[in-house]
């Protein structure tokens, strides 16, 4: 757990930190703002995000995320959930991070086939437990309907991950471990 405290010491670390919450807020605001739904539940492309960067950056995407969602929110959502908000953007890129570097230990570091299997099994256990731990949050403080909301938190999500996600993962992961923007790998701090 030092790493998310050790990436806030990195000029590195906090480059990737302000640059991941500012494009996160972006993408979030404009989507605020165009309010797309597919039967009552909101479209949000930012979905498609969190599990790739939080491969990538590892805490610096944690804290981007987490950052960005609470800045995203001030420009028009912003409730008490925000709270909650924060803690699982932080944590759903961080929990990738985690999953995806485990399951790849002792393998190049790569989007293969196996990086890629690795890649869903990773989207589906973090947005699984992340969009789970929001509805229980949701249920417990804000007396929301947890099967309703995990039901559209876990679908939108999760359609998201594993499609733009994956094809976004194909196109930009081996550039990136190329250039050494691999949070763990090249990338020390």
């Amino acid at each position: 757990m030092h790493e998310l405290i050790e990436v806030w010491k990195n000029k590195r670390g906090l480059v990737l930190i302000a640059a991941t919450a500012v494009m996160y807020t972006l993408i979030l605001t404009v989507f605020n703002e165009v309010q797309w739904d597919i039967a009552g539940i909101a479209v949000r492309p930012a979905a498609a995000l969190p599990v790739l960067f939080g491969i990538l950056l590892g805490p610096a995407a944690a804290w981007g995320f987490g950052i960005g969602n609470i800045a995203g929110d001030l420009t028009g959502s912003w409730s008490l959930m925000s709270v909650s908000g924060f803690l699982i953007n932080f944590l759903y890129p961080y929990l990738s991070y985690l999953l995806w570097h485990r399951l790849m230990k002792g393998r190049e570091l790569k989007m293969d086939r196996y990086g890629t299997g690795n890649y869903l099994l990773t989207a589906f256990i973090a947005t699984f437990v992340c969009m789970a731990l929001l509805a229980a949050l949701g249920a417990v403080f804000f007396g929301r309907p947890f099967e309703s909301k995990f039901i559209a938190y876990f679908s939108n999500n999760i359609i998201w991950a594993m499609i733009a996600g994956s094809l976004l993962s194909w196109l930009t992961f081996n550039v990136a471990v190329r250039k050494g923007l691999v949070y763990g790998k090249k990338w020390k701090v």
